[in-house]
């Protein structure tokens, strides 16, 4: 009987105790974690201004045609030419996912000079050539990681070259010309704010042949050939918005 007695006694606290119990467990509201928005990325299409500057270094071959003077003059005189130049860069790129391509133009004005060997011993006579400044029309492939963007380019190359035969007193001889050539180089470029970049690249330049005549005999002439190695820095202003995102 003591047995059935606290039997029932449990039962009945345990009955008395469960209302409350569910009470006190009631469903917790459940709030659903927040979808989080794509991170918005860097657009590289649309217009951009940009200055820029740095160093070059090349080879200027002269090759003597005539020797109405001595036969020391015929061959050819090949000396290095270096320097700086600065300028403006002026361009459009289009984007497509990762995919940058554009088209680019920029002019520089240049120092970059440089003088062959005497070439007539006891003379003193030189070559002289100087880049004075250059510029090209390209266009531009490259990849887009973000605020990154690595690229090649390639196109046409104008450059004001200058270039001097310096003789005794009275025989010196001036060309002054413009010159066509192409160009091919690559780069890499970092969008550090919205709407700016920071660039640095090489270009590799060929302006072909230039020539002085110096008297009315054909062959009595010399031809230069001119390439230079250009590395430079810039900075740019892009007209195309600071984000987007690509979803």
């Amino acid at each position: 009987m003591k047995r059935i007695f606290l039997g029932a006694v449990s039962l009945m606290v345990l009955g008395a105790l469960t209302p409350a119990g569910a009470a006190d467990l009631a469903a917790r509201p459940y709030t659903k974690a927040p979808v989080m928005a794509p991170a918005p990325l860097p657009t590289w299409a649309g217009f951009y201004l940009g200055l820029q500057g740095g160093g070059g270094w090349g080879r200027s071959d002269e090759t003597f045609f005539g020797a109405p003077n001595t036969a020391i003059f015929a061959g050819t005189q090949r000396y290095d030419i270096t320097g700086g130049f600065a300028g403006g860069v002026i361009g459009y790129n289009w984007q497509v996912d990762n995919i940058v391509f554009g088209l680019e133009g920029d002019y520089h004005w240049a120092d970059i000079d440089g003088r062959s060997a005497v070439v007539n011993a006891g003379v003193g006579d030189t070559y002289f050539t100087k880049l004075r400044g250059f510029g090209d029309i390209k266009g531009r492939l490259g990849w887009a990681m973000g605020p990154a963007l690595l690229f090649v380019s390639g196109g046409a190359a104008v450059g004001d070259l200058q270039h001097r035969y310096d003789g005794v007193p009275g025989n010196v001889f001036v060309q002054n010309d413009w010159r066509w050539g192409w160009t091919i180089g690559a780069g890499a470029e970092y969008m550090f704010a919205p709407n700016w970049s920071a660039k640095v690249e090489y270009n590799y330049l060929d302006f072909g042949k230039s020539s002085i005549q110096y008297s009315a005999v054909p062959a009595n002439r010399s031809e230069w050939s001119d390439t230079v190695h250009t590395v430079k820095a810039g900075i740019s202003y892009h007209f195309g918005g600071p984000i987007v995102s690509r979803y």
